[in-house]
């Protein structure tokens, strides 16, 4: 006899165990869309020009403050891809490039107001994109 015990799976267990996966998988969903929204709104005081995080003319805080700005709607843009591409996995279909240029010029949209920040996001948004369609093809 053989010391690991096998375990008996009856169809009542695989199915309780799919249904907590599918249920963490929509947890999964709920939370990425919730860490998108909320650096959406902060993206929208940040870029919108209602907050200010450096008042300062140093070269160093508005360099700070370019790269927070940019780094909170690179955020938004990953957070919003995989809320959305887990939703689409778990409705059986894949994530279609229309969603993806539709966050992407949404991105774009919150860094209009300063050229710098436009810039970088564009160039952000560019690799990052470029890195999830090698990523894809593997």
């Amino acid at each position: 006899m053989s010391k690991i015990k096998k375990e008996n799976l009856k169809s009542g267990t695989v199915s309780r165990k799919q249904k907590l996966v599918e249920k963490s998988a929509y947890r999964s969903v709920v939370l990425s869309a919730v860490i998108g929204g909320i650096l959406l709104i902060s993206s929208i005081f940040l870029n919108g020009g209602y907050l200010s995080l450096v008042i300062s003319e140093n070269i160093l805080f508005q360099t700070l403050d370019i790269t927070i700005r940019v780094l909170v709607i690179l955020f938004f843009f990953i957070f919003m891809t995989i809320s959305i591409g887990n939703y689409k996995e778990l409705t059986g279909k894949p994530l279609d490039f229309k969603f993806i240029i539709l966050i992407f010029f949404f991105s774009l949209i919150q860094s209009f107001r300063d050229s710098l920040v436009f810039s970088f996001t564009l160039v952000g948004l560019l690799l990052i994109i470029v890195y999830l369609f090698f990523v894809q093809e593997n």
